[in-house]
């Protein structure tokens, strides 16, 4: 699948749930092993939520250590309706989801790994203007099912969705499990929109 399949095919498929003007692209302007875009797709009377979508990772595929494994990734994530406007991406508090996207969705080919459902990685530094040092990557509750896999031959592109922990929560995770911390967040009622003041699961 080379860069431009891969782009058209996840164009294709955005445009089977969206109008052209319900979204706009943060092109890249320099790109290292795969050219990235980053869509923003704005929220709306039914959309409760800023949604930022990858398109570019899934042109190269990770090495995965087993062939029934997806090889072929998209990343997104959901932030809270106001929290942005067009002016407002040039400030770091704002626009780290977009670094963050970006640096993810390189990982995996950077070292030689892959990436999947649950799987954690630690930024090595708080996302600015919170107390975030990890992420996990999970399925959507909030994004329509069949938007998070997309189908192409033999080949399906699974849509992850990002979601920032604290890092006593990633040490926790790592130690426990997936089931465990999900219970914890449960009781909280946490949705799949990155909230900045939630309450850390793991502290005592």
């Amino acid at each position: 699948m080379d860069i431009s399949e891969s782009h058209k095919i996840v164009d294709a498929h955005l445009l089977k749930y969206l109008n052209n003007d319900e979204f706009m692209v943060f092109h890249e302007k320099e790109s290292e092993l795969f050219h990235l875009d980053i869509y923003w797709i704005k929220p709306n009377e039914n959309r409760s939520y800023n949604l930022l979508l990858t398109n570019g990772i899934s042109s190269l595929a990770m090495n995965t250590p087993d062939k029934s494994l997806t090889k072929n990734i998209e990343l997104c994530i959901l932030l809270p309706p106001d929290w942005v406007s067009e002016n407002d991406w040039k400030n770091p508090e704002k626009n780290w989801p977009i670094t963050l996207l970006s640096s993810i969705g390189r990982y995996p080919f950077q070292n030689n790994t892959w990436l999947g459902f649950s799987h954690t990685i630690e930024t090595g530094y708080l996302l600015p203007g919170t107390n975030f040092e990890g992420i996990m990557l999970l399925k959507s509750t909030m994004l329509p099912v069949d938007f998070q896999k997309i189908n192409y031959g033999e080949n399906n592109i699974e849509i992850y969705t990002v979601f920032p922990l604290y890092m006593n929560e990633l040490i926790f995770v790592r130690n426990n499990g997936l089931k465990d911390l999900l219970e914890l967040f449960d009781k909280e009622k946490f949705n799949d929109i990155v909230n900045i003041n939630r309450k850390n699961v793991c502290n005592k």
